[in-house]
């Protein structure tokens, strides 16, 4: 559905044979339109992006979530895994919801009183349940690349953190986590060709 960067677990990272990481000298494909799921699916290593666009000419809400006829909103929708979801076997993506207890209100904020979070060290430490307090799950700052400028670019890693949930909110945009320092944002849109992290959880 949408382009992303690394598989993340909440206790470590998985390890691939090829560079989890390519450098900004990498010769990313640079194409001022769309191409097909087909052609990506060829070019796995390639990144395709469009200015506030989804990078595929083949639109669709459920590439990532059967369950999704139409655009997604906020929601618990059950998960039914698809062949295009990139995480691995036995997990899938997040809700659409799933993030909703990292603020109070549940929305996105720059309110700091109102993060559900104990510290930010190149990441947030979100709190899973409870209000300020039990477990907490980190989120690491990865950043993302880059498709508003038409540049390709691993920017903001360390300072901005972006996860993929399941759900497309339209024809081109998708539903994801967003956050820096001074922002929670558990129910961020933004165009599918932007090249996100993801969050798998279990099935």
């Amino acid at each position: 559905m949408a382009n992303y960067t690394i598989i993340i677990r909440s206790v470590f990272t998985i390890h691939f044979s090829h560079k989890l990481f390519y450098d900004n000298q990498r010769d990313w494909i640079r194409s001022g339109s769309q191409v097909s799921t087909a052609t990506a699916i060829q070019a796995p290593f390639s990144f395709y992006y469009v200015k506030d666009s989804d990078w595929s000419t083949n639109h669709g809400y459920n590439k990532w979530n059967i369950n999704f006829t139409g655009a997604a909103g906020v929601n618990n929708t059950a998960i039914i895994k698809t062949i295009y979801d990139p995480s691995i076997t036995g997990y899938t993506l997040p809700k659409t919801a799933a993030f909703t207890n990292f603020s109070s209100t549940g929305g996105n904020t720059t309110n700091s009183s109102q993060y559900n979070v104990s510290s930010f060290d190149d990441g947030w430490n979100f709190y899973t349940s409870n209000w300020k307090s039990g477990a907490t799950i980190y989120f690491p700052a990865l950043g993302f690349r880059e498709t508003y400028n038409k540049s390709g670019l691993l920017t903001g890693v360390g300072g901005c953190g972006s996860f993929w949930t399941s759900g497309a909110s339209s024809t081109s945009y998708a539903r994801y986590l967003s956050f820096y320092s001074t922002r929670v944002g558990p129910q961020y849109t933004n165009s599918r060709s932007y090249g996100f992290s993801i969050f798998p959880v279990k099935e």
